[in-house]
């Protein structure tokens, strides 16, 4: 997923609590943890979207 798909995802499903995984894996690698918060800040969905750091745990 892209951010594009983060937001079509939290738009989709507007109840859900989006969680951004394997931010480093070689489809995403250019798409920065950083990225990722500023644009959601920008759609306004950071209140529902986690980007979680490597190793860091999400509980609900």
């Amino acid at each position: 997923m892209g951010k594009e798909d983060v937001l079509r995802a939290s738009q989709a499903a507007p109840d859900a609590t989006i969680v951004a995984t394997h931010m480093d894996a070689i489809n995403h690698m250019f798409q920065s943890r950083k990225e990722l918060r500023e644009y959601v800040k920008e759609k306004s969905i950071q209140d529902r979207v986690e980007i979680p750091e490597d190793g860091a745990t999400v509980e609900f």
